[in-house]
């Protein structure tokens, strides 16, 4: 078992952000500043929460003598759609920012990333639906790129590729991925954290422990990076270990610490190896249900399709010591188990007006995402889609395992 000093040390071996964890973030984001020297700097954030907490003191902190021009973005909502993002690039557009900081959840830091791309790359925010649209056209090419703390313990958004950006007319989420954008810095101040409500505690880190299992059982992908899975299971192990106390004693740093340490490892390994079906199909269930909860309910049904893969089922049980069993099938009883003692409902059934309509719906729209159903652990064949995402979204429907 890794000490937590061993975990955070990991955070070292990511290659794409400059990442900060612990009490003394804001005393090196002050240094950074003072390295930086911004003349016109946007902050980002979200509700009015984070304007009530002490760590937006230490942050105007950090321009004390630099006389850095400031300018607040707010009110960015949970799960952001497109005309955020314009609203934000016009806001841009007028102030000129030379460094863009997003303090808040992943609908933040998503929202930030998707319009900081645009205002830079002078491209529509359609052009960059897709996957490296800019770097493709651009290579050789940077642009500058977000500095992050976050607030919540779900996305990993601080160190990704992805800006999950909702089209209102389409009535689905849609995806930028671009690794121009992955953020530059990474402040995880777990004390930002302990605000968090219960459910928006158990839905985020849901939203994380998805990431962190969907990777780790993505054999396909396994040499996208040497350290991918020991982050993972890293992962995986301080969730099931702090989640529960961290439900009942929100106050407590040392689980709030676990958690947020997790989810910034989810992040990593989502970077790495891309998540699966439960994410695919969630994508238009926005607005129905917390998304952290709905992967988290669509990862058994998803994972027992996976297990056709001999492969998938001997990783599987490389989780044997964290979700007790002997055998694969028994391994996901017993993450279901454990969330359900979260609080998670057992069945999509027994959540208050989620129409069952939506599961034709979903299949249907999963089913255009071709790279997606080629990437999951156990493809998902074109021709087949629509049969066997039913299939899994009524087992979702129905009972959880």
């Amino acid at each position: 078992m890794n000490s937590l000093r061993n975990v955070i040390d990991m955070l070292d071996d990511y290659p794409d952000t400059t990442i900060i964890f612990g009490e003394n973030a804001f005393q090196q984001f002050e240094v950074l500043m003072y390295d930086l020297k911004p003349q016109k700097l946007m902050l980002v954030t979200g509700g009015n929460s984070i304007r009530r907490h002490s760590g937006l003191q230490h942050f105007y902190q950090a321009f004390d003598y630099l006389g850095t021009m400031i300018h607040d973005y707010s009110g960015v909502e949970p799960e952001p759609g497109t005309d955020t993002v314009m609203k934000m690039i016009a806001e841009f557009e007028a102030f000129q920012p030379d460094a863009v900081v997003a303090m808040g959840g992943g609908s933040v830091m998503d929202a930030a990333k998707a319009a900081w791309l645009i205002y830079q790359s002078r491209n529509s925010l359609q052009e960059h639906f897709g996957v490296n649209r800019w770097s493709q056209a651009h290579p050789g090419e940077t642009l500058k790129r977000l500095i992050c703390f976050p607030t919540t313990s779900g996305t990993g958004s601080e160190v990704t590729p992805y800006s999950n950006i909702v089209d209102h007319v389409a009535g689905v989420k849609k995806l930028i991925v671009e690794t121009a954008a992955i953020p530059e810095y990474a402040f995880v101040c777990p004390e930002l954290t302990l605000t968090m409500p219960e459910k928006v505690i158990r839905a985020t880190a849901c939203d994380a422990l998805a990431h962190l299992i969907e990777g780790f059982i993505n054999i396909g992908q396994d040499g996208n990076h040497p350290g991918v899975n020991e982050w993972a299971l890293a992962g995986i192990r301080l969730i099931v270990e702090n989640l529960p106390e961290r439900l009942a004693f929100p106050k407590r740093r040392a689980p709030a610490e676990a958690l947020a340490l997790a989810a910034t490892l989810g992040g990593m390994v989502i970077r790495y190896k891309s998540t699966g079906l439960p994410h695919l199909c969630s994508f238009s269930w926005f607005g129905q249900v917390e998304h952290g909860i709905a992967v988290a309910m669509l990862l058994p049904a998803a994972w027992r399709y996976y297990l056709a893969s001999s492969e998938v089922a001997a990783r599987t049980m490389e989780l044997r010591e964290i979700f007790p069993g002997d055998n694969p099938a028994e391994i996901i009883v017993a993450y279901r188990d454990f969330l359900t003692r979260c609080g998670v409902p057992r069945a999509l059934k027994d959540i208050p007006d989620f129409p069952v309509s939506l599961l034709e719906k979903t299949a249907a729209s999963a089913a255009e995402n071709r790279m997606k159903l080629e990437l999951a652990p156990h493809p998902v064949p074109l021709e087949q889609s629509h049969e066997i995402l039913m299939r899994l979204l009524q087992e979702t429907w129905s009972d959880g395992c």
